[in-house]
């Protein structure tokens, strides 16, 4: 099991639901990878997956219209060739980084660089008035390194630890690689592999 980095911020931000929504939209619409003949060999496939803890209960989440229900235990996980700065507003965070659902798996192509960096990550809930919602987002650098010959990379199960404000009290990166493996194999098949990579912390300068 690996710990983590030292310094870690949460940003909270009250928004206008429109713009949570084009944030949220923003992020890499890739659906999950179901055959790496799909994967060209400027991709790879990060698997992995994501847990607050505790986790989000129901009534953390008041999602009003349909709409809005598309952000129930979304997380955005901010990735890229190089860091991202989680403080700003600016779309360009969006860049690479891709939605996932908490608590469960995920399989998606990303473009193939020599390092990844998984900067942090936003999720989201909302409250009356209904065109009002929160934005939390937890900033922990972690970088993966990507062989040229990679088609696909296991990250870790990525674990928020977070207080009763939301705020980030920890991270961890926790091993579960033979149960990934598993998934991966019964996905994609037996000849291909799925090499591990946990993504370990790294400091930024500021």
């Amino acid at each position: 099991m690996g710990v983590i980095s030292r310094k870690m911020t949460v940003r909270t931000v009250v928004l206008v639901f429109a713009l949570a929504w084009v944030c949220a939209c923003a992020a890499l619409p890739e659906p999950q990878v179901s055959n790496l003949m799909s994967v060209s060999p400027d991709r790879v496939v990060i698997v992995g997956r994501i847990e607050l803890h505790p986790p989000l209960q129901e009534g953390e989440q008041a999602f009003g219209i349909e709409r809005e229900e598309n952000l129930k235990n979304l997380f955005i996980l901010y990735c890229g060739n190089r860091p991202r700065d989680v403080k700003t507003n600016d779309l360009e965070i969006f860049a690479d980084s891709f939605k996932t659902t908490l608590e469960k798996e995920f399989f998606i192509k990303i473009n193939k660089d020599s390092s990844l960096y998984f900067t942090g990550g936003t999720f989201y809930t909302a409250h009356n008035p209904r065109d009002l919602a929160e934005a939390y987002t937890f900033e922990s650098p972690f970088q993966v390194e990507i062989r040229p010959d990679d088609e696909a990379v296991y990250i870790g199960t990525i674990q928020y630890y977070r207080d009763g404000s939301n705020k980030l009290k920890s991270v961890m990166i926790r091993d579960d690689y033979q149960w990934a493996d598993t998934l991966f194999k019964e996905r994609f098949g037996t000849s291909k592999t799925l090499r591990k990579a946990l993504a370990t912390p790294v400091l930024l300068n500021k």
